[in-house]
């Protein structure tokens, strides 16, 4: 099966049962086929896991898959998240800090459960985050799903406003890279640098901060930005000459019976742009 009428567009942000999303990779790259896209990045959490199996139905179905990651990177306890396109992700330099990241959060997962249990009574098992987890990258976000699906909240946000926020006292902090080093590895990798979602940075300040380091784009369009945040970020990336691009930071969640891969998108001109800056650090 192959997609007929190609809609010129592509969505650069989207997460799989690699890690924190609901889609395994071959699912996500079906309903990216459907929504007619160009192009679709795999970009999950700290893991490379999901991008051979999308690389292997994109090939299938006709439609090009970027290989990608989000790296969450920390700077004094404020979280900034890199988007890494057209990395090597076969580069065992790359494989063996993603293996440590990914050790760091299973023993962090183990902690903050047992802080859950003891300081709020609660009953949750590291075996219900694995099969949350569906044996992928484990994150926050399988514990609030688990506190979700046991009534103890009623969704999401009141499971990190309530349990697993940085404010909480089950709260655990996580072994992470700064940002100078997260672009640093994504580079090394032969990859292109983008700073994630900057309207969803817990300071703006540190916009400035990214700048300064070096960054070879931003995330203008995306799914939780305002028009007036798209405006302004998008300025800012013509004023500094930096790449732009856009994503839905698909997590799998079902609206109207689809998934929002190819919600938010850029045109593939912006692609092409991204691969030729790739292939200029190969």
């Amino acid at each position: 099966m192959k997609t007929i009428n190609k809609s010129n567009r592509a969505d650069l942000h989207n997460h799989t049962t690699a890690s924190d999303g609901l889609l395994s990779p071959y699912q996500l790259i079906e309903y990216a086929v459907k929504k007619n896209l160009d192009a679709v990045a795999v970009t999950d959490h700290d893991t490379i896991d999901g991008i051979e199996e999308a690389l292997n139905a994109g090939e299938k179905y006709g439609i090009e898959v970027i290989p990608g990651i989000e790296i969450n990177t920390q700077l004094n306890s404020k979280e900034i998240h890199i988007l890494g396109y057209y990395i090597d992700w076969k580069s065992s330099h790359l494989q063996n800090i993603l293996k440590k990241m990914k050790d760091a959060r299973i023993s962090r997962a183990k902690r903050m459960i047992e802080n859950l249990n003891k300081l709020y009574g609660l009953d949750v098992s590291y075996d219900e985050v694995v099969y949350q987890s569906k044996n992928g990258i484990i994150g926050r976000m399988h514990l609030a799903r688990i506190l979700v699906s046991k009534g103890i909240v009623n969704d999401i946000s009141e499971a990190f406003n309530k349990y697993l926020g940085t404010e909480s006292p089950a709260y655990v902090k996580r072994y992470h890279l700064t940002p100078e080093e997260g672009i640093s590895l994504i580079n090394k990798v032969g990859g292109v640098a983008i700073l994630a979602h900057p309207g969803l940075l817990p300071d703006p300040f540190l916009l400035n901060i990214i700048l300064d380091i070096g960054i070879d784009g931003i995330e203008v369009f995306h799914s939780k930005h305002t028009e007036e945040q798209t405006e302004y970020y998008e300025k800012i990336a013509i004023e500094n000459k930096l790449l732009i691009t856009g994503g839905s930071d698909c997590h799998g969640e079902l609206i109207n019976g689809f998934p929002t891969v190819g919600d938010v998108t850029v045109d593939m001109e912006k692609v092409i742009s991204l691969r030729n800056r790739a292939n200029r650090k190969k």
